[in-house]
This record gives structure tokens, sequence and C-alpha cells, in this order.
């Protein structure tokens, strides 16, 4: 997508372009199809181009209304052009040329701040009111976009990207050191979703708007899980209609490219649904669309008992049903695991949590580069929306309600369902969350080191930030509700995998959405009845019934998980030298140790050469502390063991 930056002093100074040059030249990669910026007294806007859908090669921001005095700019793709076009009289032989920006600031002109809850799609945008000297950041309720900022009066500096934010001559790079322990931990829940590895650099969240004016900031959370209407209908068949009609709206409105489409496959329910409904919906106009699967290169099914370690048999069933669909195995070994992650940096410069399936990304993004996408398409919301089983702990929550003949029924559906005996039904679902709490307890008092193999930071580095003693920083392994679960699944992930996709999007010039994260949809499945997802005391029941007849059986019906990365350790291991070279780098960089356990990073490597396979747990423990470390010697907040990027672009010697 394209992107969108700037800057305001809100004490009236003026600014000139400049002053902005700077964040310009790191936006440019955003911009392929031109960047653009104006100056308005004391703010300069700017705006980063690339062209996807038809309508944005008529893209023209940043805009500036003269009359009222607002200068805005915005990076959009809605999904809802048609109403807005309605609404605003816009002639009909006018739309193919009004841009999605354009619509943007209509609706922001007639509505201001409440125009984000009529904008449905993947946008941010920035209004600058020259007269009341105020900003006006806001971004979409889950889509794939990010969007930073500085606040420090009187300066105010902000960007789709973050190292343009950093690039504003007067942001200061300081580590924030709570965020770094907080993300070599699993420390989710009570986190602070704004902050970021830069102390005073934040990250606005999925769904809200912040308003900057002299030394004020008000934060707006503009749509909540938690206020969706409920979704009533008369029989199971209109709630499954309903359904479709949501989920075929939602995939047919991101199918608008001037560049052939793409998606990500594996054999999962959401990314298998997309798939199937993308394909429908091209081979009406005779298009085709590329589906992307990662494959393993070592086997790995003996490992993951009970999972799909290779994914590309059952997703090529939905390729064999399609015939528009050109399925492309991507085995992602053009690039190594350590080679990945130091590629992930020069890209988002920090570190990710998904450290061990880089690989994989960067290559099928690579090769969807060489095939022109324009747009990729993936499932990644879907586990909190269209596809979601009720919960983790859902039984025993109905238990704990007082809910006696629903927990027996439940418990019974879900025996059944499995082929379970009654002794292994009440074992998984009732004993298993009422003593995990207490065994949890149990092995942080008598063993606290166990809860610090996450990312492998450094114990004193945690006891000094007090995160060891109120026990923030650990696991909890307790039950959680339906609601409370179904919201940290979708928020965390709207608020991190939005900036995500939206980052590697840009670097290869193309847009990547996310059907299942289609608002309107989402609030149909949230407002849903919750025995529609568990029809006949199965799981996921709403999707898979719906889709019976456009998805193969063996996908529609399949109750095991794929294993992402399924053959990481077999990889890692295949390139040890890479692998000891890196640990190698971060013990000589004095700046590192006092954050990472190194010593533990060595002794769970040893122990890797020494077994034939590993926990997954632990090969991403490793692999996340190691792109933790590169971030840290790459970082100019660590200048005197920096990494050239020569180096960081270095191969292991062979």
């Amino acid at each position: 997508m394209s992107g969108i930056f700037g800057f305001a002093n809100l004490d009236g100074r003026p600014v000139s372009r400049d002053d902005l040059q700077p964040m310009a030249e790191q936006m440019a990669g955003w911009g392929p199809d031109g960047l653009h910026t104006i100056t308005a007294g004391s703010a300069a806007l700017g705006h980063a181009l690339l062209i996807v859908t038809h309508e944005s090669r008529f893209e023209k921001m940043p805009f500036r209304d003269e009359e009222e005095k607002i200068t805005f700019t915005a990076a959009a793709r809605l999904d809802n052009r048609d109403e807005l076009c309605d609404y605003f009289s816009i002639p009909h032989p006018e739309r193919p040329v009004t841009s999605d920006g354009r619509l943007a600031y209509l609706a922001y002109k007639k509505w201001g701040r409440d125009a984000c809850k009529k904008l449905y799609g993947d946008w941010s945008f920035a209004a600058w009111h020259e007269l009341d000297r105020k900003l006006i950041l806001a971004r979409d309720h889950l889509g794939n976009t990010g969007l930073y900022y500085y606040f420090k009066p009187p300066l105010l500096v902000f960007a789709s990207s973050i190292q343009a934010v950093l690039a504003q001559l007067d942001v200061p790079r300081a580590l924030d050191e709570l965020h770094l322990a907080q993300n070599l931990g699993y420390d989710l829940m009570g986190k602070d979703y704004s902050r970021t590895f830069w102390r005073g650099v934040r990250l606005l969240p999925a769904a809200h708007a912040v308003v900057l004016q002299n030394s004020d900031k008000h934060i707006d959370n503009f749509w909540r899980m938690d206020n969706v209407s409920p979704t009533f209908f008369k029989s199971d068949e209109a709630y499954l209609e309903g359904f479709l009609d949501h989920f075929r709206r939602a995939v047919r409105v991101r199918l608008n490219s001037i560049r052939p489409v793409g998606s990500t496959l594996s054999a999962g329910l959401d990314s298998s649904a997309v798939t199937a409904l993308a394909a429908e919906a091209l081979q009406k106009k005779g298009d085709r669309i590329f589906a992307f699967t990662s494959v393993p290169v070592y086997p790995a099914e003996e490992y993951f008992p009970g999972k799909i370690a290779n994914e590309w048999p059952l997703a090529h069933e939905l390729a064999e049903k399609y015939k528009n669909v050109e399925h492309v195995a991507i085995p992602g070994d053009d690039i190594t695991p350590i080679e990945a992650i130091k590629a992930s940096l020069r890209i988002f410069h920090m570190p990710q949590h998904a450290a061990a399936n880089m690989f994989w990304i960067l290559s099928m993004l690579e090769n969807a580069k060489r095939r022109n996408i324009g747009i990729l398409l993936t499932g990644q919301l879907g586990n909190g929306g269209i596809s979601w089983s009720g919960g983790s702990d859902r039984i025993f929550y109905l238990l704990t309600q007082n809910h006696l003949l629903e927990t027996l029924r439940a418990l019974s559906n879900w025996r059944k369902q499995r082929n379970f005996s009654w002794f292994r039904a009440i074992k998984s679902q009732i004993l298993r969350p009422l003593f995990l709490p207490f065994l949890s307890q149990y092995r942080q008092y008598f063993s606290p080191g166990k809860t610090l193999n996450y990312s492998y930071p450094q114990r004193d580095f945690i006891k000094r930030l007090g995160l060891m003693e109120n026990s923030r920083f650990n696991v909890q392994s307790k039950p959680m509700d339906p609601l409370t679960e179904r919201h940290a699944t979708m928020i965390r992930n709207g608020t991190y995998v939005g900036p995500f996709w939206n980052t590697l999007a840009s670097h290869f010039n193309m847009a990547i959405l996310d059907p299942t994260a289609d608002i309107r949809l989402l609030e149909f499945c949230i407002g849903l009845p919750h025995d529609q997802m568990m029809l006949q005391g199965g799981q996921r029941m709403l999707i898979r019934k719906a889709m019976e007849g456009i998805l193969p059986d063996e996908i529609c019906w399949n109750t095991s998980r794929g294993q992402q990365s399924a053959d990481i350790f077999k990889r890692l291991i295949a390139h040890k030298k890479e692998a000891e070279e890196a640990l190698e780098q971060l013990e000589t960089a004095s700046s590192i140790l006092k954050y990472l356990n190194i010593k533990d990073m060595r002794h769970i490597w040893a122990s890797f050469q020494a077994a034939p396979s590993a926990h997954p747990a632990d090969t991403s423990a490793f692999l996340r502390a190691m792109n933790t470390g590169y971030f840290l010697m790459t970082a100019s907040f660590c200048s005197d063991q920096a990494l050239s990027d020569d180096q960081l672009r270095a191969s292991p010697k062979k």
C-alpha cells in the first residue's frame, strides 16, 4: 500500500520542505509511483504512492483544502467505495477516477473524527488543521496498516514507517527497555500495545484516532468488539447464507487490482476459504490466482504427530478443484533462517515475533514480486472471527458460570466429535484448566529460570526492571473466558499483524490484504449466537458448513492443524556454521550481554546439535533471541557495537 508521513511544530514555528527531506528519503521505497509533499504553515505532510487498484492511478495526496485550511494525507483502500460515492452524489462517469484518498477526505470533511466509523477497508490518515494548530491521526479498524508517531510538544512526527519517524532529526533514538523486556518475555495481556522499541515513539493501535494539540493528547477508541450488536436470524440456513454473502463481498472488494492477484494458501480453513472464493470470483472474469504454499525441504512428520508437517498435498486439493489456481510451492531454500533474520531487520528495523517463519515469508514474497503480484490475500485474522472455535477453555468456563446442563451437553458433544472416552474428555476440558495455574505457579517457584527461555533474556536485566518480583514477566497459564480470549486474539493480531504485513507489502511493492479482517464480516460473526460456531458439537462449524461444496471435503472437515516451518530445526542444523558465527558475534558485543543470556543460548544450541530433533518452542525461542541480538547490534543506540550494512548482508563463510 501507499504510505503517509509528516511533522508539525505545534508552537507555530514555520517549516520548509527541506525539513521533511530526511523522512521523505526513508519513505521513498513506499512510493515507487510518486512521492509528494505539502507545507502548510507550521506543518509538512507527505504521501508515498503505490498504484495497485484501478482508482489509485488518480490518487493526488496530500490534499489542501484552502477554504477549510485543512491539509490531508491518506493511504487508503476502501471497501465501501460505492456507498460513499452514492452518499456524496458523485456522478457515475467520475467514480472510476475518484480515488479512495479523495473519498476519505470527503468523509472527514463531513463527519470529522466520526468518519473513522464510516470508512471500511485498509486505511490511515492525517489531518492538519492549520488555524487550530491541531493534527488528527487515525488508523482503520483491523486492517493491514500501521501508523507510528512521536509527540513531545511542540514537536509532532508521524509516518507509516517507524524508520521515517526516526529519520526526523529531533526524534531521539533511545531504547525503551521495558518494551524490550516484554518482547523477550510472554507478558502480552497486560502490555501497552502502543509502545515500540524506541522510547517515546508510539504505534497507533488499530481502531484508534489521536488528537494532538498544544501539549494535549486525546486518544479515541472508535470501535470495540464488545459493542457489536447481536445477529439474529430465523434458521441455521439463514445464518449460513448471511455469512457467505458477507464473506464473498469481503473477498470480492479486495480483488480490485491492475496486476495479478495471489494468495497465501495453507491446509487450513481460513486461507483455503479465501483462496476458493477469490478463485470463484476471478474465474468469472477469466482471470487466474497464484496460490503460494510453504513446503518443507526436510522430512518432519515424525516430530509432529497429529499435525500436518507438509501442507502441500491438502492445499493442492484446492488447486485441483479450481483450474484457474496456479499453485506455487515455496521451499524457502533460497534463504537460510539466519539470513532471513538479517534481511527482516533491513526491512522492519526491529525484531519480529515470527522469526522462525521469516525465511518462507520472505521467499514467498520475493516469488510473488517476480510474478508481478499486485494484491496478495491472506486469512490471518480468521481464528478470532470467521472460524472462531468458541475458546480454548469454553467448556470449563461454562462450568465456572454454573451452566451445568450446558457444560454436560458441550462436553458430550466434544467427546463424540473426537471419539474420546469420558475420562479423557474430563481430563482435557475440566481438569487441565482447573489445575494448570497451580502447576504453573509450582514450576515458577521451584524453577524460576525455566520461565525465562521464551527469548533468553538476561536475568539481571529482568530483575532490574522489577518484572521478576511482580510476576508480570512469566507465562500465566490460567483459563481465559471466551470473550477475553477472542478479544485478545483479534486486537493483538490487528495491532501487530497489520503493521507487519503493511511494511512487507511496501518493501515488495504490493498490497497484502486480509478478507477475514473485513469489519462488516467480523461484526456479523461476532454477533452470532455461540451455538452457530459449534453446530452438532463440532468446532468452527459455521465456516465448515458454509464452505461445503466450495472447499474440497478433505479440507472442509479436516481437524488436524498445520505446523508452520516444520523443518526449521533441520534447516538450522544444516547451516550450523552460520549459527555458530552469529552466536560469536553476539558474544563479542558487550551492549548485548546485558540484555540477552548468551550462555543459555549456547546451552540450547549445544543441545540442538546433540539431539536428532528439538521442541518447536525451543527453536523459535533461539531464533527470536538471535533476531533481538542482531537488532541491538544494528540499531543506532548501539552504535559502538553496530554492524555495518555490508556485515549484515554478508553470507557466512563456507
